[in-house]
């Protein structure tokens, strides 16, 4: 919609306010007495004739001052050509609100859409001249805000709004007053606040008497084009004409050419026929997640397509590199845990946030959204092993032991792949999460803040980043969390000390699949993450995280190879974008906790958005995001 002062909008709320009213009255009886109370309906309002639709944002507070429970997404902006069949907005919420507000939302939709259709005509064919296109005051009464935003949005100007700011001297003011010059000299005497004048003038006498006084605007009232062109030559650009009178769409052209400067029409608002708009609604069911699965893939991937559209801006999407194509294909986003992390975080004018990734990656946007954003995982099912790994009670232990050895010079710090709670923990003593892209990075930060780090939950993580930093081998010790006190002695002497806790996709990768795969592609780069064992990272030709082999990958020359090993939907994927490299996997290795996310839940999930019931809805409690959100904020300032 377009920018509205506070008083525009009271008056156009004063105006919802009185038609529905007027409309309903008591009560909408036939509504009331057909339909359940908890029945809800989805609709779409249609276009049903090819025009320019304005009023849709009017529309919306209709049905919102009718019902707040009612949802109103629109699919074009108001001002947008519009063609038979398209869809202009859909509805949702209780069944009886919606047809309450049914058809005063239409009627101001239909009158403000045939005002901007006819409006669009005139300033089309005026097309090339440097003519305006005006209305008038020949408005429905009451509802002269409407009609002129609707002016507006077909692209005509507003000539006044009322008698009030602006002086148009007209003929009967002119005969009252005795002449122009005395009608002009009388205003002048009053006009204190400096409005505009404008004089209207029937013949070239008029117009010579007019230019003498110094007007802002002379209007040419019917006058044909011949006299127009005589007006515009004998004004000689010293001021502003406007064309009033007779003006049709026949005609508005040759009249355009003429050279006037506005042309009024006041037919935009006094005959303008109403755009054909309906609404087509339908009982809104959800049904189960069971029911979902048997639709077959054509159809739950178009029920995916028609939600996204619906919820348009309200909706983001964010889909981890190791997620199927299936569902990938829906993802406004993808990326690694850090780049996601980092969209959520900035994602906030979208009021949903579906992420297709894991648990703990939902719980990371959550606590980065806004609190009245609402963060979606589309299986709950889809568990991280490894976060499972490393809880906040056996952090507290270890912590406990570490710290009788050395004191406060300690500095924790989890892998993203871990629970909010560990994250707060970390957050409340001063450390950091960090993700396999700045792992290093983020290692060096703690050890330039304390003497040592204690690292959660990646065994594999933790002694690689800190080897590439230049942690001797020595110097890293494991915390095994079901034997604390042969920990704390093997971590005397260690500057690192990383927990016991892995990930059974990149674990998978051995030595002997490194070796191979070389043996099968003599001279193959093999890319591993660090998530690996360090006896297969030191194998590689390189490593790093997900978002850096995709990197590698795509900034190579044509003809590049490469074994990856990392997940094995990613490394497919892969393969499939960039046919001009050889691109295998170092083995076959899947996520499950991945794969649990699909098509069918993801439409469940997306449909139940569009109900306004979300489900599968992840939530971190304020305490716990307050202190998570410390550690996260490093995460996110580290490069």
């Amino acid at each position: 919609m377009e920018t509205q002062d506070a008083a525009e909008v009271r008056e156009i709320e004063e105006i919802i306010r009185r038609a529905l009213v007027e409309d309903i009255g008591s009560g909408d009886v036939t509504s009331t007495w057909t339909l359940p109370a908890d029945l809800r309906l989805r609709g779409k309002i249609v276009a049903k004739a090819p025009g320019i639709v304005a009023g849709l944002e009017v529309a919306r507070r209709v049905f919102a001052a009718v019902d707040e429970r009612i949802t109103f997404r629109c699919r074009v902006a108001d001002g947008s050509p519009v063609s038979r069949g398209d869809v202009l907005a859909t509805v949702h919420g209780p069944a009886r609100s919606i047809l309450s507000a049914e058809r005063v939302a239409l009627n101001f939709l239909q009158r403000m859409s045939g005002i901007a259709t006819l409006t669009h005509r005139y300033v089309e064919a005026v097309q090339g001249t440097k003519a305006v296109i005006l209305d008038t005051r020949k408005t429905a009464p009451g509802l002269r805000v409407l009609d002129k935003m609707a002016v507006r949005l077909g692209g005509g100007k507003n000539h006044r709004f009322g008698l009030y700011d602006m002086v148009l001297i007209k003929d009967n003011h002119i005969a009252a007053a005795g002449s122009i010059t005395a009608a002009v000299q009388r205003v002048r005497a009053h006009n204190q606040a400096g409005l505009p004048i404008e004089v209207e003038v029937k013949n070239q006498d008029e117009l010579r008497e007019a230019l003498e006084l110094g007007v802002h605007r002379i209007m040419l009232d019917n006058m044909d084009p011949d006299q127009m062109r005589q007006a515009v030559a004998l004004a000689g650009g010293r001021v502003e004409l406007e064309a009033s009178g007779g003006i049709t769409l026949d005609n508005v052209a040759e009249i355009a050419r003429t050279g006037v400067d506005y042309i009024s029409v006041g037919a935009l608002t006094h005959s303008a026929p109403a755009l054909d708009i309906s609404l087509e609604a339908e009982a809104e069911v959800v049904g189960t997640l069971a029911e979902y699965q048997t639709l077959s893939e054509g159809e739950v991937f178009a029920r995916i397509r028609e939600a996204k559209s619906e919820l348009g801006a309200a909706l983001v999407i964010l889909g981890h590199h190791y997620q199927r194509d299936e569902v990938i294909q829906f993802a406004d986003y993808r990326g690694d845990s850090l780049e996601l992390s980092r969209i959520a975080a900035q994602a906030r004018d979208a009021r949903y946030i579906v992420f297709c990734g894991v648990d703990f990656m939902a719980e990371t946007a959550a606590m980065l959204c806004a609190p009245e954003q609402i963060v979606c995982l589309p299986a709950h099912s889809a568990v991280c092993p490894m976060a499972q790994m490393a809880d906040v009670d056996q952090a507290q232990v270890a912590w406990q032991h570490l710290t009788a050895l050395w004191g406060d010079d300690l500095l924790p710090v989890t892998y993203q792949n871990s629970y909010a709670t560990l994250k707060a923990f970390c957050g409340q003593k001063g450390g950091a999460v960090c993700t396999s892209a700045n792992a290093q990075a983020i290692l060096r930060w703690a050890l330039g803040e304390k003497g040592h780090v204690l690292f959660f939950p990646d065994e594999h993580l933790g002694r690689n980043s800190a080897l590439a930093i230049g942690i001797p081998a020595a110097e890293i010790a494991i915390w095994d969390p079901a034997d604390p006190e042969a920990s704390r002695d093997a971590a005397r002497r260690a500057t690192v000390v990383v927990w016991k806790g892995y990930c059974h996709v990149h674990t998978f990768f051995t030595v002997e699949h490194v070796e191979k795969v070389r043996r099968q592609y003599p001279g193959i780069q093999v890319i591993v993450h660090p998530e690996c064992p360090a006896e297969v990272v030191a194998r590689s030709d390189s490593n790093g995280s997900t978002s850096f082999i995709v990197r590698t990958v795509e900034s190579a020359p044509p003809g590049s190879a490469f074994a990856i090993g990392t997940e094995i939907h990613l490394v497919a994927r892969l393969a499939k974008e960039n046919p001009d490299k050889v691109i295998v996997p170092l083995a076959r290795s899947l996520c499950g906790a991945m794969y649990r996310i699909n098509p069918y839940n993801l439409s469940y999930t997306l449909d139940h958005l569009l109900a306004d019931d979300p489900v599968n809805v992840v939530r971190v409690s304020p305490d716990i995001s307050r202190w998570a959100n410390l550690a996260l904020q490093k995460m996110l300032a580290v490069k």
